[in-house]
């Protein structure tokens, strides 16, 4: 699984073929090399020759390979490199490994033209070309958070490659002929039958990623490597954040050595270690490869001895890490070389990038397909390093994500799981821990969630992970205690996430949400409007829209709910916020039009739903006198509802929503109306009375309404006129504005 070489010279007499290690497919050396123009091998060493700028040709390292012999990793990569291919597209799979050993021709026979795809079949090989996924595509995905929503409900080619013999074909063969072909025939059938596979495989998987053979490649360990005296050069690792990982090797290697800070830039115009070395200019040289993926990097570095070059360290950062968090990094990475002792164990380069590929996946929205592919990235991350904590992580941030879709209890279990595999490997990951935060808070453990969170930002600082998850967490908790200092906490973490990643629209979007919580709808339209120019995507124009109708602005409103219903046509919450605009204007029947389907749908596949497109729709029913049917509605609000209440999973805003439900039940119900229950709604409702978000005030005002005071029914629709004037204009305080019982309406 570990990419180092043993530290032998590369083209030294010694070496001998190895026990363990990757192998090349000759096949595909030799359809590389056809492809590259190289006539023979001899060519392919001068190639390799002139790009490393080798004094001597690495003739036995290409021998070797070639032989199909078992190298080190970077052997491979060294040839593919001159062949102008990936490496994991020479390595050897399952499938030729096979047909090699019960083939019984010679190894220089003409191979089978199929085994160049046969790689696609083996969980353990590589791709023909590497795809990295991109953010061109925008994700129609469900709400990855509690949304705004609630004041609303806010090609194949067929080949035939059949013989038919007409009347003035060819003479049938003779019998011993006709015998032979049907041998050579049986041959062929399993290679044809796997190319049928690849074929329908490159159809059907829409994406590959290389992954060391971990069969194959064993755990190859580099000695103790001694620095003492040596004159050690560290070539610039060219990149975003580059710069800053050069210059933290550079001050780590400093004391030991006689390397001195920023010497790097030195060797800007160096195009290979071998060259130092050659040169006598250093001992040892230190270079690197840096890979960027999404809001990450991914990092190798290599120590380079006279004509070997081993890898000693691989990690993986955030693009707006720390310096302190890079230095901590790679001082563990870099600790092996500085207290000399054999270098262990290295992250599978391969596997840290199918996690970053996975992770990709989670900038932008979420929906079933993306989260499914995020999870088979983490999955093949944990099946090729078992060892590493990173697909765990993921695993878990993965099946959070999927409860917060579907609203299955069984996702967090499954996730609390992973989580705790991840954990043991290794307790201080900052992806670990944000991971196990996620958990906590989606879960209603908000102080765990925080504990979680500080534990990652005490590692690195500017994890915009934990301080973007942090703030969603601290605003459950500001919701009840509506304490200003706390306000003020996530409003600078917020601030400093959206230094760090000014580009990234989940930021202003969850500070839109921060300011909606405090009642700053004006504020919160600046945010979300700024998250909707980062991202045209479902959540920003959703909540932007709902934004816009609390303040009264319904044409905007309706321009952005409907650009938002072209990127997600059969959404419920965002048809349930149309419906519920339509019925504002008095649209009843338009209303219905689209909430019925919903209901219907909701009704066939079982279970209550959504609560507030229940209760939208029994707000309608009830307007237009349809009281069975807003009974009904309403109590499979409730049912939702209550079991969340009841589990001490509920908000003010739910509270409040709960409250005004059972007080519309019960005035349309007779048979329940007694002293006791309206006594008891009634001490319900005055414990909410610090509500100051616009659900709570409309479902209060509501609530005091069919309570029958209409003092504090007005007092309260009073405030929410002051900070949300849209949802004050609801049909259901007609009566306030009358003196007469009008048309009633709860969000």
């Amino acid at each position: 699984m570990t990419t180092v070489t043993k530290g032998q010279h590369t083209d030294s007499p010694f070496n001998k073929p190895r026990s363990r290690g990757i192998r090349a497919s000759q096949q595909k050396l030799r359809t590389a090399q056809l492809a590259a123009g190289f006539k023979s091998q001899a060519e392919v060493v001068d190639k390799i020759q002139q790009i490393e700028g080798l004094k001597k040709a690495p003739r036995s390292l290409v021998s070797r390979v070639f032989r199909g012999e078992s190298v080190d990793p970077l052997s491979i990569e060294r040839v593919a490199k001159a062949l102008d291919v990936q490496a994991w597209a020479l390595y050897l799979d399952s499938a030729e490994v096979e047909h090699q050993s019960s083939n019984d021709a010679p190894e220089n026979d003409e191979p089978h033209g199929i085994h160049a795809n046969q790689d696609l079949l083996s969980p353990g090989t590589q791709p023909t070309q590497m795809q990295t996924p991109t953010n061109g595509e925008i994700q129609k995905a469900p709400q990855a958070e509690p949304s705004l929503d609630q004041p609303l409900t806010v090609e194949e080619h067929s080949v035939d490659d059949s013989h038919r013999d007409g009347n003035n074909g060819p003479s049938q063969p003779s019998a011993p002929e006709q015998a032979h072909q049907a041998q050579q025939k049986n041959k062929r059938m399993p290679f044809l039958v796997v190319t049928l596979i690849v074929l329908l495989g490159v159809l059907v998987i829409d994406r590959f990623w290389p992954m060391d053979n971990v069969h194959s490649s064993g755990s190859t360990l580099a000695g103790i490597v001694d620095i003492d005296n040596k004159v050690v050069a560290v070539m610039p690792i060219k990149g975003r954040r580059g710069a800053d990982i050069t210059r933290s090797i550079e001050q780590l290697l400093a004391g030991p050595t006689e390397l001195i800070v920023g010497s790097s830039a030195l060797h800007a115009g160096v195009q290979s270690p071998q060259e130092l070395l050659r040169s006598k200019k250093a001992d040892l040289v230190i270079s690197g490869e840096l890979v960027e993926i999404g809001r990450y990097i991914a990092v190798r570095l290599f120590l380079s001895r006279d004509e070997d070059m081993q890898q000693v360290w691989s990690g993986v950062f955030s693009k707006s890490s720390s310096q302190q968090y890079l230095e901590l990094q790679l001082k563990n990475g870099l600790n092996t070389l500085l207290t000399k002792r054999p270098i262990a164990d290295i992250a599978d380069w391969y596997s840290l990038q199918r996690f970053l590929n996975g992770m990709q996946h989670f900038e932008g929205e979420r929906s079933e397909q993306v989260i499914l592919r995020a999870m088979a990235d983490f999955q093949r991350v944990i099946s090729s390093a078992p060892d590493l904590v990173h697909g765990y992580a993921g695993m878990c941030a993965a099946l959070v994500e999927q409860n917060l879709q579907t609203s299955d209890k069984n996702n967090l279990e499954e996730a609390s799981k992973y989580c705790s595999a991840g954990l043991e490997i290794e307790p201080n990951s900052v992806f670990i821990q944000n991971a196990l935060g996620n958990l906590a808070r989606v879960k209603g453990d908000y102080l765990i969630a925080n504990a979680h969170f500080e534990q990652a930002l005490h590692a690195d600082p500017n994890d915009v992970t934990a301080l973007q998850k942090m703030a969603e967490s601290q605003m459950r908790i500001f919701l009840k205690s509506r304490d200003p200092e706390l306000f003020s906490q996530i409003s600078s973490q917020l601030e400093h996430a959206a230094e760090l990643e000014p580009n990234n629209w989940k930021i202003p979007y969850t500070q839109g949400r921060a300011h909606y919580f405090k009642g700053d709808q004006l504020g919160a339209i600046d945010y979300f409007s700024q998250a909707a120019e980062l991202s045209v995507n479902y959540q920003t124009l959703n909540n932007l829209g709902a934004l816009e109708f609390c303040v009264g602005d319904l044409q905007n409103a309706k321009a952005h709910y409907q650009q938002a219903l072209t990127l997600k046509p059969k959404h419920t919450v965002l048809l349930s916020n149309i419906a519920v605009l339509h019925f504002y204007l008095g649209e009843n029947q338009q209303a219905l039009d689209i909430f019925e389907p919903q209901i219907k749908r909701i009704t066939e596949e079982g279970g209550p739903g959504l609560y507030q497109l229940w209760s939208n729709v029994a707000d309608v029913y009830r307007t237009q006198g349809h009281t069975k049917k807003a009974l009904q509605a309403y109590r499979n609000a409730l049912s939702e509802l209550d079991r969340e209440v009841s589990q001490g999973e509920a908000n003010v805003m739910q509270k409040a929503s709960r409250l005004a439900m059972y007080i519309l039940v019960t005035e349309l119900s007779p048979e329940l109306q007694t002293e006791p229950l309206l006594a008891s709604l009634k001490e319900q409702a005055e414990a909410l009375n610090a509500a100051a978000d616009p659900v709570s005030l409309h479902q209060l005002a509501l609530s005091w309404l069919h309570l029958g005071n209409e003092d504090k029914a007005r007092h309260y629709r009073d405030k929410l006129r002051a900070i949300c004037p849209g949802f004050a204009a609801s049909p259901d305080f007609n009566a306030l504005e009358q003196k007469t019982w009008g048309p009633q309406r709860e969000t």
